[in-house]
């Protein structure tokens, strides 16, 4: 095994030790003394392992830095963007706080004036298109019937349907109306959270019902329109009274998507959802840059690179260790020139070991 090469396993360490054996200092004359002489320096062999041992620890540096540069550079090359996604999460995790800081005020205060039961909004958005669907299909039929092209009668249809649909959503202009009239309050009365969503609690002079009234004389038209519309369509393939049955279809269809809409509105459920939904999307977007593959991915190399360079650190100072008990094994072998050991009053020299930090930042071993 050369000189120069690290400890790195049991049979390179059994050959220092044959090595170590080997090693014979002359006698110079005969020394009955049990401690060392005072006469005599460090030998020549003592200077030659203690310069073996801190190659032990340049050594197993080097070995350290060549098996984590892969994980270095790897960590490097991903520090713009790790950092960019740091930089932004910041924000986001701002962002978030805000966002579910709003929704729990929100919740505070208008949580009392909700007055939508759960499920609602699910029932509407299932029998709306149902709805819809229904009167559509009733048109579809009639109008192929009449002998208009299916492709034609289909886009009448929807058409015709969607409007008896929309014709119906007047009823969540009307709840509102109902339900802000039961809410107004005075602004003076208003706590400091509360005045925050003053315009829930203040409504409107007129409470908007000459625009309410507007549109539902228009909702009335459609209806009217539809209705009359069906039953000509289909009084004439199939008679009057045909005609008249699914005309008032038509009509209720309309007045029951009206129903459904006066069910289903609330403007305070719908301001709450809003707060809610919107911290739960700022809440998503901070889990998807926490868990950016840019940020886990350096973090994993530099936690590769950090564990070689430990290993490889203690593996060096195992081997320093190792030199240096070959070292004192040559002065015992040699103890008719060296003695037994330092006199009672003489401290043992020490050789200590101090963790610094490497120019590539991470932490490596240095003599003292």
């Amino acid at each position: 095994m050369g000189a120069g090469s690290p400890f790195s396993s049991a049979s390179s360490s059994d050959a220092w030790t044959a090595e170590a054996d080997a090693v014979s200092i002359p006698r110079l004359d005969e020394i009955g003394t049990l401690t060392r002489p005072t006469n005599i320096g460090r030998t020549y062999a003592e200077e030659e392992y203690r310069a073996l041992g801190e190659e032990q620890l340049s050594s197993w540096a080097a070995e350290g830095e060549q098996a984590a540069r892969p994980h270095v550079m790897r960590a490097r090359g991903l520090e713009r963007s790790a950092t960019t996604t740091e930089a932004l999460l910041v924000h986001q995790e701002e962002a978030a706080r805000q966002a579910r800081e709003d929704y729990q005020q929100a919740a505070r205060v208008l949580a009392p004036h909700v007055r939508r039961e759960v499920g609602a909004k699910v029932r509407y958005w299932v029998c709306w298109p149902l709805l819809v669907l229904g009167d559509s299909a009733g048109i579809l039929m009639s109008a192929v019937a009449f002998g208009d092209a299916p492709s034609v009668a289909l886009g009448v249809a929807v058409a015709a349907g969607v409007a008896a649909g929309c014709s119906g959503l007047i009823g969540s202009e009307v709840k509102h109306l109902r339900n802000a009239r039961a809410r107004q309050r005075d602004p003076e009365t208003l706590s400091g959270e509360e005045y925050r969503f003053r315009r829930l609690f203040s409504g409107s002079p007129d409470k908007g019902l000459g625009l309410v009234g507007l549109v539902g004389v228009v909702s009335l038209l459609v209806v009217a329109l539809l209705a009359f519309g069906v039953f000509l369509l289909r009084g004439s393939l199939e008679g009057a009274a045909s005609g008249l049955t699914f005309g008032c279809l038509a009509a209720a269809t309309a007045l029951a998507s009206f129903a459904l809409s006066y069910h289903a509105a609330d403007e305070v459920a719908d301001v709450l959802s809003g707060y809610k939904k919107r911290a739960s999307q700022a809440e998503t977007r901070l889990r998807k840059l926490a868990g950016g593959k840019a940020i886990r991915q350096r973090a994993e190399a530099d936690a590769a690179a950090r564990s070689v360079y430990a290993e490889h650190a203690a593996r060096g100072q195992a081997a320093a260790k190792r030199v240096e008990s070959l070292n004192w094994r040559i002065q015992r072998n040699n103890s008719q020139v060296v003695g037994h050991g330092f006199p009672a009053h003489e401290a043992r020299p020490m050789v200590g070991r101090r963790v610094r930090a490497g120019a590539n930042g991470y932490a490596g071993e240095a003599m003292r």
